[in-house]
């Protein structure tokens, strides 16, 4: 009898399948059935024989190509490892700290690892995201305003694929410029006029079109009659812009020495007091700092070199590749990795009024640094490759003297905190004695908004706040609406504290992907301006390095009992401004973190390894009322709406403590408007809200940090 093509196919899969089953020594009893069912399927699907051979690649296809990317995880990786091979699998990671593989197995192979007693999970390889802040009508101004003589010019970028169409702009200024004034945009008069008026500025709308082309930028330019423009600062003037897309930007007021030519201030050293700790030889000397990113522009002096110019990149390691590099061969296309790291650890001086000064633009200047690039050219990677970068470190981190690691990135959360792969290798970093310190997302102002791995009890998770460009003045520090907000699903107050993430200056070369696409945020040769949690972990990270200099035997529960200890709330008359579940227990400052004698305040009446093994789970003191507010047990009087924001000045003063673990128990629910739905499950089926794409739309203006629309998804 002559075979079809289409039983061709059948006869040929069962006999790789028995094949496969010979070698299989543990093979379940229904293993065999289970084969049997799959080979029917296919039977019933097959397509009459009339068919030509070409019309059965669809099925054969998914049957043979290997185009499925899981992890696997069970008691014994060796013997999945053989598993997969015997099934004709390829095991592309090795995950000893999750005890799991990443494999790539098709069809068939996926169905039949599913049957397998020895296999305890099958997670598909999802994609993570660095942390970015996101603005809704992309259109970006220059954080640097250009002072002639007799002008104010600045630059705007359209960064959609659409026309941006300028409805109207209002511009105010010193009244000494006097009143008369003409406006010109790319150098084609747009307006002129004379104000009249005894106010201290002059102002003017400006009711007249421009457009904005598709990935072009324009410069505005007002022109005054009186002369001496640049012996103002940007923030004596205003220049506010309406587009008829519904969305405004404005000049942000800027720092008043951030123009002189070359100064090189970072600002949030001094915001947070690491200046002070620089000049008495606090600079996180013979502490490793590990940073998986995208990467670090390790040809750059103020990362590679320490401040007494030592080699101090310790290792590199590329997991996406599965290989270590030179320390010095390290590159970073994105630039995300370069402006964190730099915030860490950029070791050259601060200059400001072109005087050097005794202390430099990074928060620990010598710590050493492990580079762990796990992130593409578009800031995206996948939970396989995260999971080999963090293997790497927990492989290492005895030998590399590695006491901290930054996580600046996040997914959604699918699962309890517990059941997520990388919260579990995190999770085994901290049982290690390993201080985690990860962004807490830029999904803000909503509620419930903390993604992985912040959302792990355990670690430091960070929000962003921003300084008001008046370092010196905390009283008008404002938390950053895109900042992500608590509680978790498993109602733990999260963020853990705040650090300044608001227009944070940092290293990248205008090479890098980000910086070509905004240009704008250029500040010099190698200064990159950028807002977003990611940027506010970087500062904790590097004050947790001071911390372990000062006092190398703390432990990571020592180090983030004394973070939480030295913090201050924003309050107003004794009530808070913010609710925990926005600035957790307040704002940071490295002196009262190294002046904190505390310990055995943080991560109590948790079991770590309990919690790794499964033995026992945890949920924390966040609870809901009738009308949908959230408070704390132990503090019932005060209860928040999940967008209260607090408008009038307000005091950053002593934080407070809330107890932080219950056993878990299965009964506990919010209702059923926060129950695990398909959205959040680990399935085929769960799709990437667009907004956790890395691209454009990572940085943030000041002036709309009061928007409430202008955040998607992080």
């Amino acid at each position: 009898m002559k075979l079809t093509f289409s039983k061709k196919i059948i006869v040929l899969f069962v006999g790789l399948v028995s094949f496969s089953i010979l070698f299989i020594a543990d093979a379940d009893s229904d293993f065999v059935s289970r084969v049997s069912d799959i080979v029917k399927a296919n039977n019933a699907n097959s397509t009459p024989e009339s068919l030509e051979a070409s019309k059965q690649e669809p099925i054969l296809r998914p049957m043979l190509e290997r185009h499925h990317e899981v992890l696997l995880q069970g008691d014994e990786i060796s013997i999945l490892r053989d598993q997969v091979i015997k099934l004709g699998g390829i095991v592309t990671h090795e995950l000893p700290l999750i005890n799991g593989i990443g494999v790539r197995v098709n069809d068939t192979q996926l169905e039949l690892l599913k049957t397998l007693s020895r296999v305890n999970s099958v997670t598909e390889n999802q994609a993570v995201f660095t942390s970015g802040s996101l603005q809704n009508c992309l259109v970006y101004g220059s954080h640097v305003a250009e002072l002639t003589d007799d002008s104010i010019r600045w630059n705007l970028y359209n960064a959609r694929g659409i026309q941006a169409v300028v409805e109207n702009m209002s511009f105010k200024w010193p009244k000494e410029l006097e009143s008369s004034f003409a406006v010109t945009v790319d150098g084609i008069p747009f307006y002129s006029g004379v104000i009249n008026a005894d106010s201290e500025h002059l102002s003017v709308d400006i009711m007249e079109s421009a457009k904005l082309q598709p990935f072009e930028s324009i410069t505005i330019e007002v022109t005054f009659a009186g002369s001496g423009v640049k012996n103002h600062l940007q923030s004596d003037f205003s220049i506010d812009v309406h587009f008829k897309e519904a969305c405004d930007i404005s000049l942000v007021k800027g720092y008043d020495s951030q123009a002189n030519g070359g100064d090189s201030n970072s600002y949030y050293v001094n915001k947070i007091g690491a200046n002070e700790l620089h000049e008495k030889g606090i600079t996180g000397r013979n502490v490793t700092v590990a940073v998986v990113d995208s990467g670090l522009w390790a040809a750059h002096s103020a990362l590679s070199q320490d401040t007494v110019n030592n080699t101090r990149i310790k290792a590199a390691f590329d997991a996406i590749d599965n290989i270590e590099l030179a320390a010095l061969s390290v590159t970073d296309e994105n630039s995300h990795g370069t402006h964190i790291t730099g915030i860490i650890a950029n070791s050259a001086p601060v200059v400001v009024d072109g005087q050097t000064r005794s202390y430099y633009q990074g928060v620990a200047p010598d710590a050493n640094l492990v580079v762990v690039k796990a992130f593409y050219e578009d800031g995206h990677s996948t939970y396989l490759n995260v999971l080999r970068g963090l293997q790497y470190i927990a492989d290492n981190h005895k030998a590399l003297n590695i006491r901290v690691v930054n996580l600046s990135f996040g997914g959604p959360p699918r699962s309890h905190y517990w059941e997520d792969p990388i919260n579990q290798a995190v999770m085994a970093l901290w049982e290690k004695d390993i201080v985690v310190v990860t962004s807490a997302g830029n999904t803000g102002p909503k509620a419930m908004t903390i993604g992985v791995p912040a959302n792990i009890p355990y670690v430091i998770s960070v929000g962003a706040i921003s300084d008001n460009y008046t370092p010196d003045n905390e009283n008008d520090d404002t938390l950053l609406s895109f900042s992500s907000q608590g509680p978790t699903h498993e109602a733990f107050i999260k963020p853990d504290l705040v650090a300044p993430g608001g227009h944070m200056f940092s290293l990248a070369s205008e090479e890098m992907y980000v910086p070509r696409k905004f240009p704008q945020y250029m500040v010099g040769a190698d200064r990159f301006i950028m807002s977003g949690t990611s940027q506010a972990s970087g500062v904790v990270s590097g004050i947790v390095a001071l911390m372990l200099q000062n006092d190398p035997g703390l432990s990571a529960n020592d180090v983030k009992c004394r973070l939480l200890d030295s913090t201050t709330m924003a309050q107003v008359d004794g009530k808070l401004a913010y609710s925990p579940f926005q600035q957790g227990a307040g704002s940071i400052n490295a002196i009262r973190a190294l002046e904190s004698k505390e310990s055995g305040c943080a991560n109590n009446g948790m079991d770590i390894a309990a919690d790794l093994s499964g033995q026992q789970h945890y949920y924390g003191a966040a609870r809901r009322d009738e009308n949908g507010n959230y408070y704390i047990i132990g503090f019932e009087f005060e209860v928040w709406d999940e967008a209260f924001m607090w408008d009038e000045a307000f005091m950053w003063d002593e934080a407070f403590m809330w107890d932080e673990a219950f056993m878990w128990d299965e009964a506990f629910m919010w209702d059923e408007a926060f129950m695990w739905d398909e959205a959040f499950m680990w399935d085929e089926a769960f799709m990437w809200d667009e907004a956790f794409m890395w691209d454009e739309a990572f940085m943030w203006d000041e002036a709309h940090m009061n928007q409430v629309n202008f955040m998607l998804q992080e």
